[in-house]
């Protein structure tokens, strides 16, 4: 079954689940919304063959809102196709983990905690996996604090100060 037939399907059954989609580059996205997570991805892995989950990610957004959108893609191993999902949650929230659907969703929701601040409920063992546990706040957040540390190069190397590069700028 092709992409296109997929989302069709799924246009047809579930409406209130599919916010858009786009196809660009033979690349297709899909955004729904976040009570139709779970069930859209257990329809896709189950009735429509993406049984491997390739990533899962997250990219947040201060404008026009603050907000995080999650993005899994998704692999069918039987056609090739690929399918990326997102959806897009409130900044810190809570969202359900899918390692019920791919065991190996565990590692990237930790991540995905660790530098975005995103919980996942049902995780068995949502902890910091890059970051150290004392560690305050999250990274890859866009308006979290550059921290600058001295670095001590070879052969006369001056480093870049960090803030020199990127100016801090305070929240409103």
């Amino acid at each position: 079954m092709s992409t296109e037939s997929t989302l069709d399907t799924l246009r047809a059954e579930n409406r209130d689940w599919i916010v858009s989609d786009e196809s660009f580059l033979g690349e297709t996205t899909l955004e729904i919304n976040l009570d139709g997570l779970k069930p859209c991805l257990s329809r896709l892995k189950d009735d429509f063959g993406y049984k491997v989950l390739m990533d899962l990610t997250a990219v947040d957004y201060l404008h026009p809102k603050a907000t995080t959108k999650i993005v899994y893609w998704l692999h069918n191993p039987a056609d090739f196709h690929r399918l990326r999902i997102v959806f897009f949650a409130e900044r810190g929230g809570s969202v359900p983990s899918v390692t019920d659907l791919w065991e190996g969703a565990g590692a990237y929701e930790r991540e995905v905690y660790d530098l975005f601040g995103i919980t996942f409920h049902g995780h068995p063992n949502l902890t910091r996996i890059l970051m150290p546990d004392d560690w305050q706040g999250h990274p890859l957040l866009r308006d979290y604090r550059l921290t600058e540390e001295s670095v001590e190069f070879k052969h006369g190397v001056k480093p870049k100060v960090p803030s020199e590069i990127i100016p801090y700028v305070k929240k409103k």
